[in-house]
């Protein structure tokens, strides 16, 4: 008989061929332990709370309904993950890294919640159906929603387009864009998070009050007109020094 006809009738053949198939399956799972757990989504939200107003022009709520639609939004910043860039020529989206909620309603919602908070018109609504017919329409347009990174800094980077316009002859009497970044110091989404914040904060605390003028115009409290569309703002930075 030869050797290898009495390795098999003893069975080692078999043996040796279970041996090295245990060894390649714990071979193959080494990297699997190394890596852990896959890293865990993280969802983020803008939040802050609304100032009150600062000199404003009448002190009770005008007696006027706005309409305040959906902002609309460029299409390479119009999903779940967030956007950063390194350059102007190029997007990068995180993969664990997402918005809670989409930026569109993110901002609409901060921006309803701000209107209502400082009661500058009787009444603010989101659909045409809710009660009176509105005397205007505000509307917003989001050119960039991001984080920028240049070289060692990073910046949170926010742009955009807010209108409003009279529905009785669909004049826009007001009409402001926005384009600010502002430096972010420490490392980490949740930081670059709170500096949009600040951000947009900044940007509807500013539409407010510029739309509080133009109302007090269209009811006749004040006399100097203003100008009929405010002068584009140049980028530029906000950093706490």
């Amino acid at each position: 008989m030869t050797a290898f006809k009495r390795c098999m009738a003893r069975g080692g053949w078999g043996r040796r061929l279970s041996v090295w198939a245990f060894v390649c399956a714990s071979l193959a799972l080494i990297p699997l332990i190394a890596c852990g757990k896959p890293p865990q989504r993280l969802y983020y939200m803008l939040n802050y709370m609304p100032p009150p107003m600062q000199q404003r022009a009448m002190q009770n709520p005008y007696a006027a309904v706005i309409r305040l639609r959906e902002f609309s939004i460029e299409e390479a910043y119009n999903r779940f993950q967030i956007v950063y860039r390194t350059s102007p020529f190029e997007f990068r989206y995180y993969n664990f890294r997402s918005w809670a909620v989409r930026p569109t309603r993110m901002i609409t919602d901060l921006f309803f919640k701000h209107l209502n908070s400082v009661q500058l018109v009787t009444s603010v609504v989101r659909r045409l159906d809710e009660g009176r017919r509105p005397d205007f329409e505000l509307t917003g347009f989001i050119e960039a929603i991001e984080e920028y990174d240049s070289e060692d800094m990073i910046f949170a980077h926010i742009a955009m387009r807010i209108s409003l316009t009279r529905l009785s002859d669909g004049e826009t009497i007001y009409r402001r864009h926005f384009d600010l970044r502002r430096r972010v110091h420490n490392r980490g989404m949740e930081f670059v998070v709170r500096e949009m914040s600040q951000i947009v904060e900044f940007i509807l605390t500013e539409a407010i009050a510029d739309i509080d003028s133009r109302l007090a115009v269209e009811f006749g409290i004040t006399q100097t007109e203003s100008p009929e569309f405010m002068p584009i703002e140049q980028p530029s930075f906000i950093i706490d020094e």
